[in-house]
């Protein structure tokens, strides 16, 4: 299952939309030089393009980059909404993410904390 293979990953979701005509090299690059980030340190990078109807995930797998890409038909992915910076995310939520499942926040103004409905 998806969640295990991701397990022991940190899950980045890049804060703001790309242009998805940029492939592997040129999301390196965002991870690099925007999230200030080491692309291949284990950790797995989400991406959104502006409409919010196609992801990108970029992974290091021991010797090599993995990109992922995945496109609705219809609707569009709930990506958490943050001020600033970027979102680490669970495995978990990473899959309700891509499965359609639309994200809420609990708690104070100043502790939202990031849940899924």
């Amino acid at each position: 299952m998806m969640v295990d293979f991701f397990k022991d990953r940190a899950i980045w979701v890049h804060n703001g939309h790309l242009d998805f005509r940029k492939q592997m090299n040129g999301l390196i690059e965002i991870v690099v030089e925007e999230m200030g980030k080491s692309p291949n340190d284990g950790s797995l990078y989400v991406f959104r393009n502006k409409q919010r109807n196609k992801l990108k995930v970029l992974i290091w797998d021991r010797n090599g980059f993995v990109l992922g890409y995945k496109r609705l038909e219809r609707g569009h992915f709930d990506f958490p909404k943050t001020v600033s910076g970027d979102i680490l995310i669970t495995p978990n939520e990473l899959y309700m993410m891509v499965s359609g499942m639309p994200i809420i926040y609990v708690g104070k103004e100043a502790e939202k904390e990031l849940c899924f409905s």
